[in-house]
């Protein structure tokens, strides 16, 4: 069976019943994983086969190839991509491999460059990836490549949504605009915030690159677990009290002292379709766009007030109000995170192994946006996204924690049913409030389906 366009809501086949490594009980209201999902090699080669050969994957943002020529190197699904702009200004995915004996082709992280040499033969490709030369033509036949096959490969698919660009190895998948399903919606609402859409959007230079030695499910489900914040990130909560103490402002210090007991009231946790799902949520650390701290500098609090109007004669007060006070945490499955918190970062969360993963994120700015606004995003990532910030270490901490524990443990399964709504047709289109664990069960119910080759993702 064949995922639709838009996930219809039918009662799966696994609700109800114990099925392998997904346990999901509506009697009992119980909703489990088991632990092998983590931790077995057999497991991590069958997802590389069936989610990670099979779904759309992210591979970058138009800004980071403006020009002709310009280009970044990605690892996406354990391959090595070389992500361009070719000299007809057309974007190109290529394999990053020479087709001769197999070696990385371009080993810079990015640059402007109008054709890749080999570094062991000297065999030379343009940048939309056609064989130019082979240093050598002597003792190579004419026609040697007539039809094409020593060109640089490509992924069967590449499209984009809105200047984020996804590949496909299989080319029988679906769209990637049927494959985002709710998602589009949630990445518009990014878009939304810049005062040009789309094209206001660019990525910051420079990257935050690091390995965590947990499996890679583990990191997709704390980049939208609300109930974690406050138990492991009390740190971060207790640094934003003293700041505001520091600047002797008595109303920011009471929203970050109340933040705790108010967070469930505030938000949602929605599942949207595909395995994907956000976390909308109010934590109290000021946005730029556009929802200030009293402590802000004036100038600042001007410059936010001008963002708010300009979101509400554009979208109305409803709309204008979701872009600027909520948090907006979103997971496209199987890897890829939108954190969009005081700034928009993006993060990829790459698996080497059952219990390895590096991760790749890269910050977005506003085109245009004044200094000071920019300044307080990139305080942010520093102080909690970064590789020195609050959250990270706090994050990478527990995950670490979590896959050691699962390793020795008898313990065989892991209980994910908080906020269960026994009676959604589908979990996948559920929703929660942002404590509760609907959107792990969004993910987990599409995992089990595409494990169990019931999705595939792929055209009637």
């Amino acid at each position: 069976m064949n995922t639709q366009a838009t996930v219809t809501q039918v009662r799966s086949k696994s609700d109800s019943q114990t099925t392998g490594l997904v346990d999901i009980d509506r009697v009992k209201g119980r909703f489990r994983v088991n632990r092998a999902a983590y931790k077995d090699p057999a497991v991590f080669e069958q997802e590389k086969k069936k989610i990670f050969a099979k779904c759309w994957l992210y591979v970058g943002h138009t800004s980071e190839i403006a020009k002709p020529g310009d280009y970044v190197t990605r690892e996406v699904g354990g391959r090595d991509i070389i992500f361009t702009r070719d000299r007809k200004g057309e974007v190109q995915a290529l394999i990053n491999s020479c087709t001769h004996r197999g070696a990385t082709v371009c080993r810079e992280k990015k640059g402007n460059a109008r054709s890749f040499t080999c570094p062991y033969h000297g065999w030379t490709f343009d940048n939309a990836g056609s064989l130019l030369s082979t240093y050598s033509d002597e003792g190579y036949r004419k026609d040697l490549n007539e039809d094409g096959r020593l060109n640089l490969p490509k992924p069967a698919k590449l499209e984009h949504y809105r200047g984020f660009y996804f590949l496909n190895f299989n080319p029988k998948a679906v769209s990637l605009h049927d494959y985002l399903a709710g998602a589009k919606d949630v990445i518009d609402s990014y878009c939304d915030q810049a005062a040009e859409g789309e094209d206001g959007l660019y990525v910051v230079k420079g990257e935050h690159a690091y390995s965590i030695r947990a499996n890679y499910k583990y990191l997709v489900e704390n980049s939208y677990d609300g109930y974690h914040v406050i138990p492991t990130h009390i740190s971060y909560l207790e640094y934003l009290k003293d700041r505001a103490a520091e600047a002797g402002s008595a109303k920011d210090l009471e929203v970050v002292s109340k933040a705790g007991a108010s967070f469930r009231g505030t938000g949602k946790a929605r599942c949207i379709g595909n395995g994907h799902a956000v976390l909308d949520s109010r934590v109290p650390t000021g946005r730029p766009v556009a929802d200030p701290l009293e402590r802000w500098p004036e100038k600042v609090k001007q410059q936010v007030a001008m963002n708010r109007q300009r979101l509400v004669e554009r979208y109305g007060e409803e709309h204008a109000a979701y872009l600027a006070e909520l948090q907006k945490n979103l997971v496209i499955f199987p890897n890829l995170v939108f954190n969009d918190n005081v700034g928009l970062t993006i993060r990829v969360i790459n698996p080497v192994s059952e219990n390895e993963i590096h991760v790749r994120a890269w910050g977005l700015g506003h085109t245009g946006e004044a200094p000071e606004l920019k300044a307080i995003r990139m305080d942010n990532f520093s102080n909690f996204l970064g590789p020195a910030g609050f959250g990270s270490a706090d994050d990478i901490e527990m995950l670490e924690l979590c896959q050691r524990g699962i390793e020795n443990s008898p313990t065989e399964w892991s209980e994910y049913s908080k906020g269960m709504d026994v009676n959604a047709p589908d979990l996948r289109l559920q929703e929660g409030a942002p404590d509760d664990e609907c959107q792990m069960q969004a993910y987990w119910a599409q995992w089990d389906r595409v494990m169990r080759d019931i999705d595939t993702f792929e055209q009637e």
